[in-house]
């Protein structure tokens, strides 16, 4: 689980790369001082079998011998004591040697030595060095080219993401990045990818909202825009039928905006709830009283029945079911789901209760299972050969839907039964 979050993922790579850092500048320090010390040893073995150096001095006191010939760039004079003074000129200034030790004869000739410079241990020092901060380079280099490579291939997915942000930011909401592996990254893109996936729903239901809401009021404006047409031509005649049937189209349209906007309320969470404590019976008495008056004016029952015969309305809840929800709204979350029950039963609606549950159950055919998760959402008809005049609005079960959740509560569909849950 460790190795799938990003974060442990990078510490570990960076503990690594110190790691191989150290141990590539140890290995190849190792064999540089190694290699450094074994060529000092020649070098040093090489030198200890040269001659020493040596000037010798004849009877006269004239130099004839200098060894090594280096020594000729040196000027040697001898003073009576035996010390060596040795001069030369190097650049601006001028360099000089004292010796001072007794002198080996050998007949008439007096052969003094000198102290060899002892140079190779600056020599190794500085090779050591050179090779040290080498291998620290390459190391660092090396170093920097795995972390670069890691990198890569763990940003490449967030570069990708931004892309992908980039695109919806333009607008195009089909923009989706690729999922890889199960780390932070990848949960991102999985968040990334809901989220468009999203955004393009919302933007597809708005498009369909605005044209479902285009198209619902086109049909009453229509109908009156034609009637007013047919009364300025002398076709029609404006009596009472004329009147009545304006003031029909006149409240479908009233009653469609008014379900807009409680709707968008509903959805904006700013629809103001006054919560009470309150029986399940008497929301159920209060939404039964004047359903008739709802049903005829909705235009329903769109069925064919034997005329004013309705389906009978059984509802015996218990008393004592104390629920706190807003009355008002819940009565009208009742109210819609009987009109819609009326409308598809056959003989009987019947509404039953326990603690924190309502349903509402019809002897109808029942919603097909293709269309049960629809149903809730705005304008959606199963049947779309049913007429605007006997099918309503379309908004009563998304409306039911908002206000129950705005309770806190859910609502959903199980065939043939709507059921209400309260928190």
């Amino acid at each position: 689980m460790i190795l799938r979050s990003l974060r442990w993922r990078l510490a570990i790579a960076m503990a690594l790369i110190i790691a191989a850092v150290f141990a590539a500048a140890g290995v190849f320090s190792s064999l540089t001082v190694r290699r450094e010390f074994d060529q000092f040893l020649v070098t040093q073995r090489k030198s200890d079998m040269r001659p020493a150096a040596r000037v010798v001095f004849n009877a006269r006191g004239e130099i004839v011998e200098r060894f090594p010939p280096e020594l000729s760039q040196f000027d040697i004079h001898r003073d009576a004591d035996g010390t060596l003074h040795l001069t030369r000129r190097n650049g601006g200034g001028a360099e000089s040697l004292v010796v001072k030790t007794r002198p080996l004869r050998i007949g008439d000739a007096s052969v003094y030595f000198l102290p060899r410079p002892q140079t190779h241990d600056a020599v190794f020092k500085t090779s050591v060095n050179r090779s040290l901060i080498a291998g620290v380079a390459i190391a660092a280099l090396l170093a920097i080219a795995v972390m670069m490579t890691l990198f890569r291939r763990v940003f490449a997915p967030v570069e990708e993401l931004t892309r992908g942000a980039r695109a919806l930011a333009d607008g195009k909401l089909d923009a989706r990045v690729d999922v890889r592996g199960r780390d932070e990254v990848a949960e991102l893109a999985t968040a990334f990818n809901g989220m468009a996936e999203a955004l393009e729903r919302n933007e597809k239901a708005r498009r369909n909202m605005v044209s479902d809401v285009a198209h619902e009021l086109r049909t009453p404006l229509t109908n009156i825009r034609a009637q007013i047409e047919a009364v300025q031509d002398g076709v029609m005649v404006a009596d009472e039928k004329w009147l009545a049937s304006i003031e029909e189209d006149a409240a479908l349209l009233a009653r469609l905006v008014d379900d807009l906007q409680q709707l968008s309320l509903a959805e904006a969470g700013q629809l103001r709830l006054e919560i009470e404590e309150i029986e399940i019976a008497e929301l159920v008495e209060r939404a039964v009283s004047g359903l008739d008056a709802r049903v005829e004016e909705s235009g329903r029952p769109a069925r064919p029945r034997e005329a004013g015969k309705m389906p009978a309305l059984l509802h015996d809840v218990p008393q004592g079911l104390i629920v706190r929800v807003d009355a008002q709204r819940m009565v009208q979350v009742l109210r819609n789901l009987l009109v819609n029950a009326i409308a598809h039963a056959k003989s009987t609606v019947e509404i039953r209760a326990t603690a924190n549950e309502i349903r509402v159950i019809d002897d109808g055919p029942g919603v097909p299972p293709e269309h049960a998760e629809k149903i809730f959402d705005r304008f959606y008809r199963a049947d779309a050969s049913r007429s605007r005049a006997t099918g309503g609005t379309g908004l009563g079960l998304a409306i039911a839907k908002e206000l129950v959740e705005l309770h806190g509560g859910k609502i959903w569909y199980e065939r043939p039964t709507f059921v209400i849950r309260l928190p």
